[in-house]
């Protein structure tokens, strides 16, 4: 039986072949992501085994942060210390004062504030006559003497002397008191030696003069001319001022509009239409006005008077 030679099947050169550019490039890859996925499970060991340590932080002083002055000074604020204020500040009251004060101690009067019995009004004129001349006497006269009266006495303090000297030493007493007055008080040129007195006010009854205008309004208030609404033409411009339930209300409230202030000449040359409309089984009466151009004019006409405050539409005649 003849043998096979099997070293002669290989090739001529007897060694493997180089390995290809392909294989070469899955074993680089594959080390690629063999290194990547190597770093990936090494960074995430570190994040999670990271000492919090190396963590910069601000360390705590020891004992309080702040603490409040023994003295702290400025002004005490109203109402400070009350058993009142202790339950909002700290939640519980207080315990029981030892001494509750509800009012400050009584205060004495002096002398001139206690009551006394008022003198009658005629010695409290006197008195108050006396003191007021006593600084004027005493300049002119220099001092007191007694005067002699018709009998030969002498009149002194407390005596009547306006019922003892009579009218003529009144008026020869008022000469001397003006003529010392003006000796003690020179005054200088072009000053004033009494000033005027202020004049006083009247007094006005102003109800009475609102009533007084609102008569002279009413007076002075032109008669409104009023026709009626079958003689108005068809297409006439008109304003409507409202519906009433009577002609009577609707006839009141154009005097009334036409009287007031703020429509001033609103209906003067305006001319008062009303017209009676049944509708729904119900009568009322609507208030219009006629006298205008165009239409234009009664939109204006309506925008005045809805400006005033007052209700104003703008119709036409049918």
């Amino acid at each position: 039986m003849a043998e096979i030679d099997f070293n002669a099947m290989r090739g001529s050169g007897g060694h493997d072949a180089p390995p290809s550019p392909k294989t070469i490039l899955n074993w680089a890859g594959g080390l690629v992501s063999l290194t990547l996925m190597a770093g990936l499970v090494t960074w995430g060991y570190q994040v999670v085994m990271r000492d919090v340590s190396g963590v910069p932080v601000i360390r705590a002083l020891e004992g309080p942060m702040r603490i409040a002055p023994d003295d702290p000074g400025g002004r005490q604020a109203e109402h400070q210390g009350l058993a009142v204020n202790r339950v909002a500040a700290l939640g519980e009251a207080g315990p029981p004062a030892d001494m509750l004060q509800l009012a400050p101690a009584p205060v004495d009067l002096a002398g001139d504030d206690r009551p006394v019995i008022a003198p009658p009004p005629a010695e409290a004129a006197a008195y108050a006559a006396a003191d007021e001349a006593a600084p004027i006497l005493a300049s002119v006269g220099g001092g007191a003497t007694p005067v002699p009266d018709a009998d030969g006495g002498a009149l002194f303090e407390g005596d009547d002397l306006s019922a003892a000297a009579g009218p003529a030493a009144e008026t020869l007493a008022a000469d001397d008191v003006e003529g010392a007055t003006e000796a003690a008080l020179p005054l200088p040129a072009g000053a004033l030696r009494q000033s005027p007195r202020p004049r006083t006010r009247p007094q006005e009854d102003f109800a009475a003069r609102a009533a007084i205008a609102a008569a002279r309004a009413a007076m002075t208030a032109p008669v409104a001319t009023e026709i009626a609404a079958e003689s108005v033409a068809v297409g006439t411009a008109l304003v409507q001022l409202g519906a009433f339930d009577s002609g009577d209300e609707a006839r009141a409230v154009w005097d009334s509009l036409a009287s007031q202030r703020r429509f001033s000449g609103f209906f003067t040359d305006k001319t008062r239409v009303i017209q009676t409309v049944d509708r729904g089984g119900k009568t009322f009466f609507r208030l219009r006005a006629s006298g205008f151009a165009d239409m234009a004019a009664a939109r204006r006409f309506c925008a005045a008077v809805s400006a005033e405050g007052a209700d104003c539409i703008p119709v036409v005649a049918r």
